[in-house]
């Protein structure tokens, strides 16, 4: 966890680390996009599971059985996508917050640094890569089932709590910095 906390952090010290982390996140969620559009051409207007926000497990079970070789294919691209769109996210966010919490609240940082928090800014990429791999496994390795459907779907959730989580800290710890930034201005203006 050291080691994954540490290339995080690389990534919320360095300009040029961080922003080849953005473009790697950006081009990868532009293909995740264009493969989307492709496999709803051949599922009847469906997207992958991982892009339908209220899948449940009877969406799941439905959907199977529409799928051809076609889409399953299509559906092999979009996973292999999507294990670099998560990396390139976590390295994003989680670097955003570390700089943002290193500029805004430097005490919380180093507390937060020497528990190895910053890692957790990575685990909707850890449920995101257990979505797919669920995912890949109702699709090519076993028949349809109400098990395989609840694991993907659960997997899914978890995927989209810790996301949400993530990004509204990393919002929150912006706006903590824009604060104090501008109550610095305002007390420097006041004092002349």
């Amino acid at each position: 966890m050291l080691r994954l906390q540490g290339l995080l952090l690389r990534f919320s010290r360095s300009p040029l680390a961080f922003i080849a982390a953005v473009l790697v996140f950006c081009l990868s969620f532009h293909g995740l996009f264009r493969i989307t559009h492709a496999f709803a051409a051949v599922t009847g207007g469906h997207q992958p599971f991982d892009m339908q926000n209220g899948l449940d497990v009877a969406g799941v079970l439905a959907q199977l059985p529409l799928y051809t070789d076609d889409s399953r294919r299509l559906y092999a691209w979009f996973a292999a996508t999507d294990f670099v769109f998560p990396a390139a996210g976590g390295l994003v966010f989680g670097g955003a917050a570390g700089f943002l919490m290193r500029h805004g609240l430097p005490s919380a940082y180093a507390r937060f640094e020497a528990r190895r928090g910053f890692v957790l800014f990575l685990l909707p990429a850890l449920f995101d890569y257990l979505e797919n791999l669920a995912a890949l496994t109702a699709i090519f390795l076993v028949p349809p089932s109400q098990l395989s459907a609840t694991i993907l779907v659960g997997f899914h959730q978890l995927k989209l709590g810790t996301l949400i989580l993530g990004h509204g800290t990393t919002l929150l710890l912006g706006l903590v910095l824009v604060l104090r930034k501008a109550v610095g201005l305002v007390t420097a203006a006041q004092a002349r």
